[in-house]
């Protein structure tokens, strides 16, 4: 069994879950308090773990403190940019044209011999059908600016801004992911890399929220706070943690082609919630988008079989 892949699908699985809940407190509380106690927690947890249980790692991070700084650059604009979007468009397009467009950089990338961790073969093939991928993105950005899916009557402005933050944090997350793979590469274990990688977006959502900027209501009890920072360990503290063990073990366009059905249960779960309404267009699109993502992933296996 190919536990990378398995990692990578339990990722798939709780992202989703993760986003329609995200898209939901993200209309209720404030943006930076929100990313303050997600992050935070994150952050905490696993440099506790690392002093306690893996000292000889600091040593490795020394060693990788340009990858360690442009990870957390790059992650610090991924997640701002996504979590904003999500707090703009319907999760499942948002989730749609992070993975897309993360997959999509990869592959550019590697078609200009740029390889930040260790490089993939990509066939012909996958290529042709990763435009098919950026086809689909097109499409559902056409979708949202038509006012067509399941968060109408939005102005166009507000549409174009949550379009281009969703687009900008997958190419973001998809170097920031490939750098942690380098490090993993470099011997940082996937534990020292979430212990430093959230350093630059704690300290940015930590100035905004002592400034009090920000939209929205504060946290307004401790109750909250709790219930918050359990969600925030449940769905976005275990699930890096089961991405990074699985990109130490797969190759990081492998793991953007795997995530290619996580859209389909964003756009299941945002109906059971029902605060995002059903549109058959964005379901269209989602599903060619997967389509050309598992086309390509099974373009791949066959290539290297």
């Amino acid at each position: 069994m190919n536990w990378g892949v398995a990692l990578v699908f339990s990722f798939v699985v709780a992202a989703a879950a993760r986003d329609v809940f995200f898209g939901g407190i993200f209309q209720q509380y404030r943006f930076f308090d929100v990313i303050l106690v997600s992050f935070s927690l994150c952050s905490v947890l696993f440099v506790a773990f690392v002093a306690v249980f893996m000292r000889d790692q600091f040593a490795e991070l020394r060693r990788a403190w340009r990858e360690a700084l442009a990870s957390n650059i790059g992650t610090a604009l991924a997640w701002l940019s996504y979590f904003h979007a999500l707090k703009t468009l319907e999760p499942s397009v948002v989730h749609t044209i992070h993975a897309g467009a993360g997959s999509i950089t990869l592959i550019a990338l590697g078609a200009m011999g740029v390889h930040i961790s260790r490089p993939a073969r990509v066939a012909p093939v996958e290529r042709l059908l990763s435009l098919g991928v950026l086809i689909s993105l097109l499409a559902i950005s056409a979708i949202v600016l038509l006012d067509l899916s399941g968060l109408p009557q939005q102005s166009t402005t507000r549409n174009l801004i949550g379009l281009a933050l969703a687009f900008a944090s997958g190419v973001f997350i998809a170097v920031s992911t490939s750098v942690s793979v380098r490090m993993n590469e470099m011997g940082v274990a996937p534990e020292g890399v979430l212990a430093v990688r959230f350093i630059a977006i704690v300290a940015i959502a930590g100035i905004i929220v002592a400034a009090g900027a920000g939209d929205g209501a504060p946290i307004p009890d401790f109750r909250t706070l709790g219930e918050l920072a359990g969600a925030s360990l449940l769905l976005l503290v275990v699930p890096l943690y089961l991405l990074h063990l699985g990109l130490a073990r797969t190759t990081a366009v492998s793991a953007w082609i795997i995530m290619a059905i996580g859209p389909c249960l964003v756009f299941a779960g945002q109906l059971v919630e029902g605060r995002v309404l059903y549109s058959g267009y964005s379901l269209t699109c989602i599903l060619l988008y997967s389509t050309f993502a598992i086309l390509a992933n099974l373009a791949r296996r066959f290539e290297r079989n």
